[in-house]
């Protein structure tokens, strides 16, 4: 990706502005994450009332962290499972001869 290729959008994010330099491709894409995004900040501030923005900011930054480990760790374990699997089958194979 050369940096002729991207363009400096503006995104704003639980009230502050950002700028992102972005491909025409993923523009689409930061603009569906920045739509996300504030809408679970508005919702952990709707549940909780108390807090100020940056801690729904905060909260907001870890579900999705924790959403992308859980699907690694997820991935991680159905592939180990496949391995598994494997060799019991070669195992399995090697008790017949």
């Amino acid at each position: 990706m050369q940096e002729d290729d991207l363009k400096t959008v503006k995104i704003t994010i639980a009230g502050r502005v950002f700028p992102v330099k972005v491909t025409p491709e993923e523009d689409l894409i930061v603009r569906d994450l920045e739509e996300e995004i504030n809408s679970k900040v508005n919702d952990f501030q709707h549940t909780y009332p108390g807090r100020d923005k940056l801690d729904c900011v905060i909260m907001t930054l870890l579900t999705y962290t924790f959403d992308q480990n859980k699907s690694k760790y997820s991935e991680d374990d159905q592939l180990v499972s496949e391995q598994i699997n494997k060799i019991k089958t070669v195992l399995n194979i090697s008790d017949l001869h």
